[in-house]
């Protein structure tokens, strides 16, 4: 069922300036929604060679908190955008 609203007493100006900021928030929201590149997942030993550290020492920084883990598949994996953000992060040029 269509449901069909009147609007009285609105300026033309100002119901123009209400739909161009919905068609704005329905870009933004259309724009977040679509899928970019998809998520690239590291394992342990890739983490630990990246850095060049040992395997517990990647196992410590995940218990501190400096990179965050995932279980996938009941394996631990690390987002390599994330794991590249710690690295900026703590090590800045």
């Amino acid at each position: 069922m269509i449901k069909i609203t009147q609007i009285e007493n609105l300026e033309a100006k100002s119901l123009l300036e209400r739909l161009r900021s919905i068609e704005s928030k329905l870009e933004e929201l259309i724009s977040a929604s679509k899928p970019g590149e998809p998520t690239e997942y590291l394992t342990r030993q890739e983490v630990a060679e990246l850095f060049k550290v040992s395997l517990p020492t990647v196992h410590s920084w995940t218990n501190k908190g400096l990179i965050k883990s995932y279980k996938i598949a009941n394996k631990t994996r690390f987002k390599r955008s994330e794991v590249e953000a710690a690295a900026v992060e703590r090590c800045p040029k």
